[in-house]
């Protein structure tokens, strides 16, 4: 088991230096399970995995393919130090790893504040103080102990708790302290207390406050200034007002200006003015709405005919035509139905007039690419080296001069090829000829060779 935990920690590590480089080979590679690689624009690169596998290479089956979560329990799978992990968010009602449990506490049926717990598929109620019963709805009266509040003090039953009405002179949770005015003192929020009497006090309060404590924080707001929609918030002694966004300032008289907040206030190139409490987006031909994101339909006014299917576009439409017509309204005969063209052309349709207008391939001229092109008539020689050009339906060839080849009979004929000249003598190409030139014993058969080669020139062997 050990092992097992190293080899995937291993693994991470590797992964996670390997991922820090990641670079794609292809569309898939270095990403496994034919996960494809997906180049940013900073230059490093990811795997986008395909539905089963997570991991950064792809190189993990998800358990949460064969979710293990029970009872409606949502999968969730992660890669944690090289090991895949899953967790299962449990419905109401349910719990534990697989959600197969029941929950007797998801109806909360403990009151109080109690503590719920789960026990043998039934609930448990621990109560806090001053309440009991199964649920904890039971109200404890403390005031039934006797004496529970000292030297003579009522005692007054509150849920879950008790209160101690004590008589003049005495204090505290159960009247068991004698009372000392401002001993401690009982003035809040920073209020100074002073003794006026054996049992009695006063409160001096600090600005913002009054009551006989002090307790009560003055509301300011009565009196306020915010304007333009601000919200009055009471402060100590002051109020700050919350405005509107299109208002700011102390008192929101100050307005914003949007269109130097938010430079994309407008969208799709409309242009922002900034209005008092506001702002107003003048939108580009095709766009409408408050921030000019939304494309006018020019198909509900547009005029497709022949049953043609209208395609909306930014300020304008496209009529996706049936079989047999044309035009920008298809409506309009389409000429290429009866392929007026020559075989081998493109026929396509003036939008305007519906009339065919055919693209000659190579070698073919005409309104229906019907006329063969002259190629030999036409400016200079195609043919090389003086070949005689012989015009072709659609084409031109060439009858090559001796000594010449090709299509165009640009390549030269090396008659010394064919190893024509014998005892070691050496051939020389010409231009429809040969040479040999002979050894110096060979002199005489250099002379008869060469006249014998004229001579078969002449008479055409």
């Amino acid at each position: 088991m050990g092992d097992l935990k190293l080899w995937n920690l291993l693994w991470g590590l590797w992964l996670a230096a390997e991922c820090g480089a990641l670079q794609c080979r292809d569309s898939h590679r270095p990403c496994e399970n034919n996960g494809r690689c997906i180049k940013s624009p900073h230059g490093d690169a990811s795997c986008l995995c395909r539905s089963g596998y997570l991991g950064n290479l792809c190189q993990f089956p998800d358990p949460c393919i064969r979710s293990s979560c029970l009872n409606g329990g949502i999968c969730s799978s992660s890669v944690v130090d090289g090991t895949v992990q899953y967790t299962c968010s449990c419905t109401r009602g349910f719990r534990g790893a697989n959600c197969s449990q029941i929950d007797a506490c998801a109806t909360s049926p403990c009151a109080n504040g109690a503590r719920c717990t789960n026990w043998n598929y039934r609930y448990n109620c621990t109560c806090p103080p001053g309440f009991s019963g199964k649920h904890c709805r039971t109200d404890i009266d403390e005031c039934k102990a006797p004496n529970l509040c000292k030297q003579g003090g009522l005692c007054i039953n509150t849920p879950g708790s008790f209160h101690c009405q004590c008589p003049a002179g005495l204090t505290g949770r159960q009247c068991e302290t004698i009372y000392v005015p401002c001993a401690p003192s009982q003035c809040q929020n920073g209020g100074t207390c002073r003794q006026t009497g054996d049992l009695t006090y006063e409160c001096a309060c600090l600005p913002g406050f009054k009551g006989q404590n002090c307790e009560i924080n003055i509301d300011d707001c009565p009196e306020h200034k915010c304007l333009n929609g601000g919200t009055c918030v009471d402060g100590v002694n002051t109020y700050n007002c919350q405005c509107t966004p299109e208002w700011t300032g102390q008192f929101c008289t100050e307005d914003v200006d949007e269109c130097h907040l938010q430079p994309n206030a407008c969208h799709n190139g409309g242009t922002c003015f900034n209005t008092p409490g506001g702002h107003t987006c003048v939108c580009v031909n095709g766009w409408t709405g408050d921030d000019c994101s939304e494309n006018i339909d020019d198909c509900a006014i547009a005029v497709c005919f022949n049953g043609a299917t209208c395609h909306d576009r930014v300020a304008s439409f496209f009529c996706e035509c049936r079989i047999g017509k044309t035009g920008l309204l298809c409506h309009l005969d389409d000429a290429c139905v009866s392929n007026p063209c020559h075989e081998g052309a493109i026929c396509d349709t003036n939008p305007v007039t519906g009339q065919a207008i055919c693209t000659c391939p190579s070698g073919f001229t005409g309104p229906a690419c019907n006329q063969d092109v002259d190629e030999c008539s036409i400016g200079a020689n195609p043919c090389e080296h003086f070949g005689k050009c012989v015009n072709t339906e659609g084409s031109f060839q060439c009858q090559c001069g001796n000594g010449y080849t090709g299509p165009r009979c640009e390549t030269d004929i090396n008659e010394c090829l064919s190893m024509p000249c014998q005892n070691d003598a050496t051939c020389l190409d010409r231009i429809g000829e040969f040479t040999c030139i002979c050894m110096p014993a060979e002199l005489t058969l250099k002379a008869s060779v060469v006249i014998s080669n004229i001579g078969s020139l002449l008479m055409g062997v």
